[in-house]
């Protein structure tokens, strides 16, 4: 029986019991993790959420999200409220030196005989990552007679929608070259550009969930993934998880880039840290198995 309560005017208030049920929901659905210090962004933005569907509670929000008929939609929403979003074209410009300049030239030689390049921009919200992926392959001219294939994905349903259109605004272009902008978008009104065609052709784009285990079955082999400042935002057990479908993806000797300030030391798992002149990646292990 779905619920029809109405929200009341006073404001809604988290308590310390239902934080923790309703962080460890969204924790087991989609690996985000909050503590005690988190407690009241994660309070902030669940709160437009409650508002929404008229409930009087987080206590009834809860019980919305594990009993009724339509909390799976709505567990996504409020993970797609949690999330970051933060991003924008040419983020982070040291590792994407080190993928046109070191890493492309590399595959060029190595996957000369198939003439197959595979990308993921994994956790690339609305888009921008992967769309600058692009624009490097594109620059670096060694692949335009090959299959390129480059895939982004995002556990926000909502942000990948914004990808596909790919539509932007100012911000996104903070660190964009006004001449490439120029070359890649069309103006489609004051303050909005759309991304050409042509590079929204060698980009597609997936909802996934890094924890699912299935989630790369049917995208594998990548030379390059590309999942930076996804990781942060887990405790030590999801990021394992996430890392190992990462590996999954990945071909044998493939490359991982993560973010600035994201590692993998602690986690034991299958990949060599790799020295270039520009940043520092990881590279799978040959024919190494995930534990």
């Amino acid at each position: 029986m779905p619920y029809t309560f109405h929200a009341s005017s006073d404001d809604l208030a988290l308590s310390e019991a239902t934080f923790a049920s309703l962080r460890d929901l969204i924790y087991q659905a989609s690996g985000l993790h909050f503590d005690k210090l988190n407690k009241q962004t994660f309070e902030h933005r669940l709160r437009a959420r409650v508002r929404a569907l008229g409930f009087q509670s987080f206590e009834r929000y809860y019980l919305y999200l594990r009993f009724d008929r339509r909390g799976e939609q709505e567990l996504a929403r409020a993970i797609d409220a949690l999330a970051v979003h933060e991003t924008y074209f040419f983020r982070e410009e040291r590792a994407l030196e080190a993928f046109r300049w070191e890493i492309l030239p590399q595959l060029a030689r190595t996957n000369a005989r198939a003439r197959v390049l595979r990308l993921w921009s994994a956790g690339c919200s609305t888009g921008e990552e992967a769309y600058t992926l692009a624009m490097l392959v594109r620059e670096a001219g060694l692949f335009d007679d090959w299959r390129v294939e480059i895939v982004g994905s995002d556990i926000s349903a909502r942000a990948i929608q914004q990808a596909e259109a790919g539509i932007y605004e100012r911000p996104s272009f903070r660190a964009l070259k006004s001449e490439r902008q120029e070359r890649y978008f069309v103006r489609l009104d004051e303050g909005r550009w759309q991304i050409r065609d042509e590079l929204r052709r060698m980009v597609r784009f997936n909802v996934v969930n890094l924890l699912d285990a299935s989630a790369v079955e049917a995208e594998r082999h990548f030379d390059v993934v590309f999942c930076r400042n996804v990781l942060l935002y887990f405790d030590e057990r999801a990021r394992r998880r996430a890392a190992l479908t990462l590996h999954r993806a990945l071909r044998d000797e493939g490359y991982l880039v993560l973010g600035a300030t994201e590692s993998l030391a602690t986690l034991e798992l299958p990949f060599k840290l790799i020295y270039l002149k520009n940043d520092l990646v990881y590279k799978k292990v040959i024919d190494s198995v995930s534990p």
